[in-house]
């Protein structure tokens, strides 16, 4: 165990060497043509933190992460709220799930990002319009994951406190939440990286702030140093959401004695 430790900080060890040696690379083979032709060339790692240090005094990156954060947490609580809901009803009821089958196949496939000008005529262009699209994107996930938790529960279990007199909310409380638990997060772990990307693309095509926005923003202004400093942001935070929820998910396997 101790030894397949020690092998583990090694290859993290050797991940860190490998990206400093990816922007010393980018540094040095980018500067030249950069200073030929700017507009055109991607931008030396250095013009880029000094793009970076610029947004951040400014207060243009902290507003576009924290729109972008505030939109996706909301959107992820809607969306995981009302599948989850909606998931743990058609799990324990199969005949509404056949009742509602159509619908849920016909919209489950349609990307979120479809729906922007829909959405723009009913919302208009704004917040309201991103939190639908992230709620959209996380609700089928969760709901399909919540009704195969609910579904592989010992219907046994279920007998058994029907025969003693259970009452629905009470099997839905004590036996079919918790066992769908893992289902859930599971779920929401898988969704919270879709809809990351969704809300980026969102802002890119029509909301006024954001990261996604702020990649628009700089194409738009032919200044590739600020495109790359949002990208660079929308990989951090989406490498933060999905460590996030993995150890969210880990702590609830914990907890329930999975792991």
């Amino acid at each position: 165990m101790k030894k397949t430790a020690l092998k583990n900080v090694y290859w993290r060890i050797g991940a860190i060497a490998l990206f400093g040696a990816f922007l010393i690379l980018w540094e040095f083979l980018s500067k030249d043509s950069y200073e030929l032709n700017p507009q055109s060339a991607i931008p030396p790692i250095s013009v880029v933190f000094a793009k970076f240090l610029e947004l951040l005094g400014e207060g243009v990156l902290l507003s576009a992460i924290t729109d972008s954060l505030e939109r996706f947490f909301l959107g992820l609580f809607i969306g995981g709220a009302l599948g989850s809901a909606l998931g743990l009803i058609l799990g324990r009821f199969e005949k509404m799930e056949i009742l509602l089958e159509p619908f849920i196949q016909l919209f489950r496939p349609i990307s979120p990002i479809a729906w922007l000008p829909i959405i723009a005529l009913w919302l208009g262009i704004g917040n309201a319009g991103a939190v639908f699209i992230i709620a959209y994107a996380v609700f089928f996930p969760v709901l399909a994951l919540c009704i195969a938790g609910v579904r592989q529960i010992n219907p046994t279990l279920l007998a058994m406190a029907k025969n003693f007199g259970a009452k629905e909310w009470q099997i839905t409380k004590d036996i079919i939440l918790p066992g769908a638990f893992v289902h859930i997060a599971s779920g929401l772990k898988l969704a919270a990286s879709v809809a990351w990307i969704q809300l980026v693309a969102a802002e890119m095509l029509g909301i006024q702030s954001g990261l996604g926005y702020l990649v628009a923003d700089g194409r738009n202004l032919l200044e590739t140093d600020m495109v790359i400093v949002a990208m660079i942001w929308i990989g951090i935070l989406g490498y933060g959401i999905y460590l996030l929820f993995g150890a969210i998910e880990y702590g609830i396997l914990k907890i329930l004695g999975v792991r």
